[in-house]
């Protein structure tokens, strides 16, 4: 029986319905997100920056891996094991975060990465942010011997997640 709820059309309680696929056929091709994948850290940097996820398709694709379970999860694992790194002890060959950096900012590092485990949508622009604090080795995570910058940058990611 057709209905007129917008909501049904991918809804897997209807999987008669034609539409079923319709966001995997209206999606990125498989190229544009490997492509994606590839140039992440680019992309990372331009959604965190503002860029708008509709200006092309890369950055489409991006943002639909961002809000992924997956890459959620693998963003909160980074986060959990950057709040423990501080009590990580220092090697010569690794390169670890400020510990003071780290220390100050654990418990929003936790609270975190339990928002991005949480069933909830969150803008892509947080999303991004939170894996360039992990993944720029050049940034408040790394380089902020008192914390203060980190903090500033995990505040703007928080309530980039939620606007």
């Amino acid at each position: 029986m057709p209905t007129n709820n917008a909501y049904a059309i991918t809804d897997d309680s209807f999987p008669g319905s034609p539409l079923k696929h319709a966001t995997r056929l209206l999606g990125p091709s498989a190229a544009v997100r490997v492509a994606a994948r590839l140039g992440r850290g680019t992309l990372d940097r331009a959604l965190a920056d503002g860029a708008d996820p509709a200006a092309s398709p890369l950055i489409a694709a991006r943002t639909a891996q961002l809000g992924s379970g997956s890459t959620r999860a693998r963003i909160a694992d980074g986060l959990e094991r950057l709040a423990l790194s501080a009590d990580t002890r220092r090697g010569r060959v690794r390169i670890l975060p400020s510990r003071a950096a780290i220390l100050g900012n654990r418990s929003e590092l936790l609270e975190l990465a339990a928002m991005l485990r949480r069933d909830r949508p969150l803008y892509a622009r947080g999303v991004a942010m939170l894996n360039v604090i992990l993944t720029d080795g050049t940034g408040p995570a790394y380089n902020d011997p008192s914390g203060d910058a980190l903090t500033r940058q995990l505040q703007i990611a928080r309530a980039s997640l939620a606007s």
